[in-house]
């Protein structure tokens, strides 16, 4: 059943998001093709360990405010911009409090102060953590309030102004980890610019950082915080003990595998982007009809992607990536159902944050993190790469099921609702072909495709 018809129109939004995702999936390309050819494995292993150990600490640290701070910008009309300078706020601070507690923590899991990992990934850290935490509130601010092309904008800019720096770094023949691991800092850095440029910033004196909307905040944020850290631990735990259980070279052709998967990740992505402000306008049984035609009509356009994408990895990794990394083809291979499963259930944790009910999806994180820890720990020592491909296929498959089972119970979903495609799906879908394919040949303007149309 489709959205009722007195909904928004939201395909221009659905539209440029895709686009938006598109380009990022391209200067995500850019920078692990410039990575890989001017590091090799063993680099591209180094600086994946630097990112990954910075990023995990954020997500570890950010007590859910950035979702805190999207769902209260979509929910608290009124205070908008005190949403905003109090979100800006909590991320100073807790920047600061992520930089001091990784820079105590990084030396116990690397190994002792003064070895080259240990130390680039303190001071990546260290510049990193404030400004990663600004961009990521003040882009929030800006999905929560439904400004979509400032939204794009902003989280376009990092892997922009990454790939850009990476291309430079190549075309001068840098080798150095330093040199790109700085090229995507100034991306971060970036990124925060853009977002507040674009969000009610010049107001931020006069309406300075709210206590009355501290506490929601601090309160929804604590709800999703556990899924932050699940997620965190799911998405990057095997990684994390590859870094330290195997040579940085397995450690890169393994990133690049996931690199390869996750070029799915950004069609399921980009639609939550615009489904949550969607999901916030629901009242009642819409809320259900709404999730159901957004998660079908994903879940089918998401694997039929995924296995057109999957062969393609014979050829494209070592086309694209060189013959140094023709073991990660199927890696790669089997890494794209993970991803697909992966992107669906961001959809319907986006649609639990859109009913006020985050603790759903972190409670789903949390039980895919138990699968992660057990499998990890019987397949990793044994399998080593290939056990944290099965690893990660048990973990989301896990999450999945639950995430499932609990939208039955809290939506009234069925399974013939979120799987069964129906006749105005088809319809839909042939419509959306065509019109892309108009579009692509350039045969005179095409109205924007609708949401019902997606």
């Amino acid at each position: 059943m489709p959205v009722p018809s007195d909904s928004p129109p939201r395909g221009a939004a659905v539209v440029r998001t895709a686009v938006t995702s598109a380009v990022i999936m391209g200067c995500g390309v850019i920078t692990g093709l410039a990575a890989a050819r001017s590091l090799g494995p063993s680099g591209r292993g180094q600086l994946t360990a630097i990112v990954v150990w910075a990023t995990t600490l954020l997500y570890a640290g950010n007590l859910g405010i950035p979702e805190a701070v999207a769902y209260l910008a979509g929910a608290e009309r009124r205070a908008r911009e005190a949403v905003w300078a109090t979100g800006q706020a909590a991320a100073v601070v807790l920047g600061a409090f992520i930089m001091l507690a990784g820079w105590w923590v990084i030396p116990i899991v690397l190994g002792e102060p003064g070895t080259p990992a240990t130390d680039a990934t303190r001071w990546y850290l260290l510049w990193f953590a404030i400004p990663a935490m600004g961009s990521l509130c003040a882009g929030a601010w800006l999905q929560g309030v439904g400004a979509n092309r400032a939204f794009n904008i902003s989280r376009a800019t990092v892997p922009v102004v990454h790939a850009l720096g990476a291309t430079v770094l190549v075309a001068v023949g840098s080798q150095s980890v330093r040199h790109f691991a700085t090229a995507l800092l100034i991306g971060v850095v970036s990124s925060w610019v853009v977002a507040a440029v674009q969000g009610p910033f010049r107001s931020f004196l006069s309406t300075p950082p709210s206590w009355s909307l501290a506490r929601p905040l601090a309160q929804y944020g604590l709800r999703v915080q556990f899924g932050s850290w699940a997620n965190a631990a799911n998405v990057r735990l095997d990684q994390l003990l590859l870094s330290i259980l195997v040579p940085p070279a397995a450690l890169g052709i393994y990133v690049v595998g996931v690199s390869y998967a996750n070029l799915l990740i950004p069609l399921p992505s980009s639609a939550t982007f615009v489904m949550l402000p969607d999901v916030l306008e629901r009242r009642g049984a819409a809320v259900r009809i709404c999730v159901e035609q957004w998660y079908r009509r994903l879940w089918w356009t998401t694997w039929c992607a995924a296995l057109a994408l999957a062969p393609l990895a014979l050829v494209v990794v070592p086309l694209a990536f060189g013959e140094d990394f023709r073991s990660a083809i199927p890696v790669a291979m089997l890494l794209v159902p993970a991803a697909a499963i992966l992107g669906m259930n961001d959809v319907l944790s986006t649609a639990f944050r859109g009913i006020g009910r985050p603790e759903v999806g972190s409670k789903a994180e949390g039980v895919g993190l138990l699968v992660t820890v057990g499998a990890l720990g019987v397949l990793l020592p044994r399998y080593g790469i290939y056990g944290a491909v099965t690893a990660s296929l048990l973990a989301y498959g896990t999450g999945h099921l639950y995430l499932v089972r609990k939208a039955g119970i809290i939506l009234g979903t069925t399974l013939k609702g979120l799987y069964v495609p129906t006749r105005d799906d088809r319809i839909a879908l042939r419509k959306a072909v065509v019109k892309t394919g108009l579009r692509l040949m350039r045969k005179g303007p095409v109205r924007p495709i609708r949401t019902q149309e997606l």
